[in-house]
């Protein structure tokens, strides 16, 4: 027998493995779609697929960074009277090492979204962290605001380019809910109320999210949107 094929043979098997990588992928993605499908049926919500547009909806993390973003496995449904959405959400990011090399890394986010009755200011709450805390020591970032509660401004971080706006919103009732709720990273962008975690949406916890967000913007006193041209009900 010839042994001359024996050269090729790890870039054979590369192949092969490459080929059932890609194809146990591909299933993964599948049994997932049909799940988040089953679940939309249950709920009443609808499964969209790809909707990359909503890639350039939104400026702000996660948004605005990276190549080849994607949004895929987007919902659509609603919180009580209020319109939302949950989808997943990817970019890419490159480097190069020393020696030339270079990689790629792939980054994932669970993205909900609640609509607005009307836009309103850009105010972002995130849950605080030493890092965060070092970046706006030196200089790196938003300001952050300091509100009147102590345990709130250990916990979060707030950045709002009305300071008045951030107060307004963030009054004490909403703190002590936000206090007492899991941590939440959510910002006010354009006409929605959104909010973002690393990883792949799970449709429970997105819906739990999206309930949260519902919540917040049921805080909102009823001079801010009056400013704004529109009259919420009692």
């Amino acid at each position: 027998m010839s042994l001359d094929y024996l050269p090729y043979l790890p870039a054979f098997l590369g192949v092969l493995i490459a080929i059932a990588i890609a194809a146990g992928a591909w299933a993964l993605d599948r049994n997932r779609r049909e799940a988040l499908l089953t679940w939309c049926a249950q709920h009443g919500w609808s499964y969209v697929g790809a909707e990359d547009s909503l890639a350039s909806r939104w400026s702000g993390t996660p948004f605005g960074t990276g190549e080849r973003r994607r949004v895929r496995n987007v919902m659509r449904g609603s919180v009580g009277d209020r319109p939302a959405l949950a989808f997943d959400y990817s970019y890419v990011t490159s480097s190069t090492d020393a020696k030339g090399s270079r990689s790629t890394s792939t980054h994932r986010f669970a993205v909900v979204a609640v609509g607005l009755p009307v836009p309103l200011p850009r105010l972002e709450v995130t849950p605080d962290n030493i890092f965060r805390r070092a970046a706006s020591a030196i200089g790196l970032g938003a300001e952050d605001i300091h509100l009147e509660s102590e345990e709130f401004n250990r916990r979060f971080r707030v950045t709002c380019p009305d300071r008045k706006f951030a107060f307004d919103v963030l009054h004490p009732r909403l703190m002590q809910m936000l206090l007492h709720a899991p941590a939440l990273a959510w910002r006010f962008d354009g006409a929605e109320l959104l909010s973002w975690e690393d990883g792949r949406i799970q449709p429970d916890a997105a819906l739990v999210r999206a309930m949260m967000l519902a919540s917040v913007i049921d805080t909102v006193p009823s001079y801010l949107w009056k400013d704004r041209g529109f009259d919420p009900p009692p």
